[in-house]
């Protein structure tokens, strides 16, 4: 799996390239990425999942060990770009109301730059 990253002043934004899933012969290394970056005191994470289509227990369980990283650091995770498939999926097992989700990529920065 690619994954790939670039920062937008002190935001790491996080793309998991070459894959349209997130499950369980890729979570684990996304999962090890997302604690390393979070892991750094106050980071902040935009996770972009434009184009996973799919995840599964693995996937949402590197997820919620980055949500858990990011509070024990004080460090920041949002996601954005999520398809409809896949939000559904979210909505069902109740992880929009943990995660701050939004749109796209843009917006998603935003958020964070608004609070400087």
């Amino acid at each position: 799996m690619n994954i790939e990253t670039k920062h937008v002043n002190t935001i790491t934004i996080m793309k998991l390239g070459d894959t349209d899933r997130l499950y369980a012969l890729n979570a684990n290394i996304a999962k090890e990425k997302m604690n390393e970056i979070l892991s750094q005191s106050k980071t902040q994470l935009v996770i972009d999942l434009e184009k996973i289509n799919f995840i599964d227990s693995s996937g949402f369980g590197a997820l919620l060990s980055a949500l858990k990283t990011s509070k024990e650091h004080k460090s920041s995770i949002k996601l954005c770009n999520i398809n409809h498939e896949v939000m559904e999926l979210i909505e069902l097992m109740q992880l929009d109301s943990i995660f701050d989700i939004f749109q796209d990529q843009a917006t998603c920065v935003n958020s964070f730059l608004s609070k400087e």
